[in-house]
């Protein structure tokens, strides 16, 4: 039995002040992957970014002009426009595309009275549900999306 490897590329942009560890942030993307059991190749671009770098892709994407927390793009998935994420030529592999604002999940932890680190944790698993296929566009799919945060964060946190 050959072991599923994934590619997680982290890169940080505009987070001036800020001390984030890659390390980590590649660490935490890849358990969700296991805790998916997702045995596709599966590769993963994470940016973590500043509020202006996120909000000109959330206006890009989304057509919403301000800052958000976390964006995600599953690369098969139509876009604005039905414009389709191709994925490269070769073996077919699963791709997706996560932004993160820092600030934005810093300023989202002081007001839910948990850490940095605890807010990120949740938003990147918030992301890698998404690229996965789990939505909250009606309130069945956002139960069963927010059951299962709960449920990885609680296996993150046991690491």
């Amino acid at each position: 039995m050959s072991k599923t490897v994934h590619t997680v590329n982290i890169r940080l942009k505009g987070l001036k002040g800020y001390s984030l560890k890659r390390a980590w942030l590649k660490e935490t993307i890849l358990s969700v992957l296991a805790a998916e059991k997702e045995t596709g190749q599966l590769e993963i671009d994470c940016l973590v970014t500043n509020d202006p770098n996120i909000q000109v892709l959330n206006r890009k994407y989304r057509g919403i002009d301000e800052p958000t927390d976390v964006l995600s793009f599953a690369l098969d998935e139509a876009g604005p426009s039905d414009t389709v994420f191709p994925g490269p030529p070769g073996p077919a592999t699963s791709m997706g595309i996560l932004v993160v604002s820092y600030p934005t999940a810093v300023a989202q932890a002081a007001r839910n009275n948990v850490t940095a680190d605890e807010e990120l944790r949740l938003l990147l698993v918030h992301g890698v549900l998404h690229i996965l296929g789990y939505d909250h566009l009606d309130r069945a799919d956002a139960l069963v999306m927010r059951r299962r945060e709960r449920e990885i964060i609680g296996i993150l946190r046991k690491q």
